[in-house]
């Protein structure tokens, strides 16, 4: 009795066998990838396109312009520095406290006055620092003389002006021509 019938394919040597199992295994087929895999794959394919544009985009905002941007900053500050130089601002007045003019409910304001003046020239410079009282008592009596309703915000401009000149009639080497008001405050 044979191992083998007609009908069968008798055994091959090991290479024809190896060469069977190639050709008899099917070739890889493409694996099926999930609708949501290949949608998550490609958002995040675009995501890293625009992470990428957007850090290529700030290098060159930074990059470009930026020198004329940085002279530019340079000019306006040496303009600014150059305007300002040799001026100086007066704080020896100080904080200033004082009630307001209203017979009933007298208001306490409180306010801290300093004004620009030219630092060369030092006469003035003196003048200032020997009548800071004389200029402090100026300050408290403009304000003891309003009223309440006149130290509102909207009359700021003409509480300037009284300050400007009450300390003007006061000296006698310079003038004051601005007069800042750091902190204003009306307590009623």
């Amino acid at each position: 009795m044979a191992l083998w019938s007609d009908d069968e394919e008798r055994p091959r040597g090991l290479a024809e066998r190896a060469a069977a199992v190639r050709h008899a295994t099917p070739a890889p087929r493409e694996v099926d990838v999930p609708r949501g895999v290949a949608l998550a794959r490609a958002l995040a394919l675009v995501a890293a396109f625009l992470v990428l544009v957007v850090v290529a985009g700030s290098v060159y905002g930074l990059a470009a312009g930026t020198r004329h941007r940085k002279l530019q900053r340079e000019t306006e500050s040496a303009l600014a520095a150059a305007e300002l130089q040799g001026r100086a601002s007066y704080t020896g007045i100080g904080s200033v406290r004082a009630r307001s003019a209203d017979a009933k409910g007298a208001a306490v304001v409180v306010a801290t006055i300093a004004f620009p003046y030219d630092a060369g020239d030092r006469p003035f410079t003196e003048e200032l620092g020997r009548k800071a009282p004389v200029l402090k008592a100026a300050a408290i009596s403009v304000l003891s003389s309003r009223r309440a309703a006149d130290l509102a915000p909207a009359f700021e401009g003409a509480l300037k002006a009284a300050l400007r000149d009450a300390f003007n009639a006061r000296l006698s080497l310079g003038k004051v021509t601005e007069i800042w008001l750091s902190d204003f405050t009306v307590i009623q």
